[in-house]
């Protein structure tokens, strides 16, 4: 969570939690699970839209995967969003695969699966 003179800003779960959609996926790093953290469900308050903070929680989730012993970073995000897909482009994210699935019981979503690998 991420908050702003007290207000929540924005909020995302963070954890190793690969979803099933990221079996088989063409990862461009054979990291073990134990090495990667997922960025799952970002979402920033779009009042505060243009104010840095999604650069800051991202900044955040790198860093906290540094502290966890976590070199590989993994999101995936609805392809036709094309602002996070720019967004996590700009911050370094290579978008690894195009994935048809069932997103909250709506089916033909397709997700980009998206990868990052920090350096020390």
């Amino acid at each position: 969570m991420q908050e702003v003179d007290g207000l929540v800003t924005g909020a995302a779960v963070l954890n190793k939690l690969q979803v099933d959609v990221y079996k088989g996926a063409p990862w461009q790093h054979a990291a073990p699970d134990e090495a990667v953290l997922v960025l799952h469900t970002l979402v920033i308050d779009p009042l505060r839209k243009g104010q840095g903070l999604g650069k800051a929680f991202v900044l955040f989730y790198e860093n906290h995967a540094l502290q966890q012993g976590c070199l590989y970073l993994r999101m995936d995000t609805n392809a036709l969003n094309r602002p996070a897909r720019a967004f996590y482009k700009k911050m370094g994210y290579r978008e690894i695969a195009l994935v048809p699935c069932s997103f909250n019981g709506i089916e033909g979503v397709q997700l980009v699966l998206l990868e990052k690998k920090l350096s020390v």
